[in-house]
């Protein structure tokens, strides 16, 4: 599902792919509101990655929805 068809901003701790990043699944930690080119939502997800975690902020176009927590 494309994230292009919300009216509401995603919840927190839904699954998410980054598109075109190489990463396989994210999870998102708050939505930061539209602060995006033309009012898109920025979200900033969080990454599992070893040794860290990473926070990646993107906009909602750059995400596809997996799964919600």
């Amino acid at each position: 599902m494309a994230t292009s068809d919300l009216i509401e901003p995603l919840k927190d701790g839904t699954y998410v792919k980054i598109l075109n990043s190489g990463y396989s699944r994210a999870r998102i930690a708050e939505c930061l509101g539209p602060l995006g080119p033309k009012g898109a939502r920025i979200y900033r997800v969080l990454v599992q990655r070893k040794p860290r975690r990473v926070y990646i902020e993107v906009r909602e176009d750059q995400l596809e929805v997996l799964g919600e927590a």
